[in-house]
């Protein structure tokens, strides 16, 4: 089975700058680990760093994904080495699991609240959330990055909720050994979370530069970031 379906132009992005074949990514809110299993299919040899907090999805991954490429961390990263107040999203939802995740049983979908789980986040804000949060781990990437012996990465895929900010502050100056973050912004339903143009802004005084033809120009999209 291929996990492609519809996003292949995308990871082929992913091929043409990233431009070797045994790529380091870290993936920083990993869900169901369905990207992570496609960066697999688009390399021949990656090594992936999944970064999942929520239970939920951590399940859903641990059944589905089984990859010696893939290495999950059941933690979330942010700007502080503590246990942090986590807001589960869901909806409720009826009929079968969408066709993006096809590879979920029903019942799982079901029973265990799946349905929306992508929009959970360490920010409050977003209205479509369980009704009590729960705790989970963070640390700091420069803390991960060091006890970890990591290396350059080549890729930092950031999709947190409205929590980039935190995750962007917690590289410290280790973000000086990322050559590409792809991130997102604009998730203005989400306490603190950056409008494009701060994005940009923080990320310049960082040391990297926008990559125009592969970054949104919307309100709330996606920005691809190469370190100068």
């Amino acid at each position: 089975m291929s996990w492609m379906k519809k996003y292949q132009k995308k990871f082929n992005m992913f091929k043409v700058i990233l431009n070797r074949e045994d790529p380091t990514i870290v993936e920083i809110g990993a869900h169901f680990g369905e990207d992570s299993v496609r960066f697999v299919e688009a390399f021949a040899n990656p090594t992936i760093h999944c970064f999942e907090p929520d239970p939920r999805c951590i399940e859903i991954f641990k059944k589905h994904v089984n990859n010696p490429n893939i290495v999950l961390h059941e933690i979330a990263l942010s700007n502080v080495e503590a246990e942090l107040d986590f807001y589960q999203s869901y909806q409720t939802h009826a009929g079968k699991t969408p066709d993006k995740y096809d590879w979920i049983s029903d019942e799982d979908y079901h029973s265990k609240k799946l349905n929306n789980s992508g929009s959970s986040s360490l920010k409050k804000g977003y209205k479509h959330t369980l009704s009590e949060t729960i705790k989970v781990k963070s640390s700091r990437f420069d803390t991960w990055y060091n006890d970890n012996n990591i290396g350059e990465v080549d890729l930092a895929w950031v999709d947190v909720q409205g929590a980039e900010r935190d995750v962007l502050e917690g590289m410290g100056d280790k973000i000086a050994n990322v050559r590409f973050v792809w991130i997102e912004y604009g998730e203005q339903e989400y306490e603190d979370a950056m409008s494009r143009e701060q994005t940009v802004q923080y990320m310049e005084n960082r040391g990297f530069k926008v990559v125009s033809v592969f970054s949104d120009v919307t309100s709330a999209g996606d920005l691809l970031f190469q370190r100068k």
